[in-house]
């Protein structure tokens, strides 16, 4: 009996990662169809409604512009509704995608090669340490946008060498 209930605790566990997966993958799907300015603009509607603003007319029609992109991808893999794609969680995600955005490719492939390095035991470039700075500071703009916090002492970099 005890094997039995494992193994449908196991089932429902294995579904609800699959879907957890499947959501995000929506949810990046349509955050990366925003043109960067939209994507910006999203992200500070979510902050002005945490402060209890009204919107703008952008961040309203930025809004719009992510729900018609969630509902497009959501019609695409076959579901009903775009229900639930509004949490903080997709919001960072946003937040991410633009920080990322932010960056050149040459300052793209700096951060991967400190991502790199770090996993060697190799401390960061001045040129690589540059850039995590630049990714950090777009990154901690855009969650004050939202009206998110990092976590104090949290490293942002992804990397983990300075």
């Amino acid at each position: 009996m005890v094997r039995n209930l494992r193994r449908r605790v196991e089932a429902l566990e294995k579904a609800w990662t699959a879907e957890l997966n499947n959501r995000q993958a929506i949810a990046e799907k349509a955050l990366n169809g925003l043109q960067p300015a939209t994507l910006e603009l999203f992200i500070s509607a979510f902050g002005a409604e945490r402060e209890g603003r009204v919107l703008s007319g952008d961040e309203s029609a930025a809004k719009q512009a992510y729900a018609k992109a969630v509902s497009n991808e959501c019609h695409w893999a076959g579901y009903s509704s775009a229900a639930g794609f509004e949490s903080e969680l997709y919001v960072i995600d946003a937040i991410t995608t633009a920080s990322w955005r932010a960056l050149s490719d040459l300052e793209l492939s700096l951060l991967t090669s400190d991502a790199e390095g770090a996993t060697e035991g190799r401390t960061a470039t001045q040129e690589e340490y540059d850039v995590i700075e630049k990714w950090n500071d777009e990154r901690e703009r855009l969650l004050r946008l939202a009206c998110i916090r990092a976590p104090k002492g949290s490293d942002t970099s992804g990397g983990g060498s300075s």
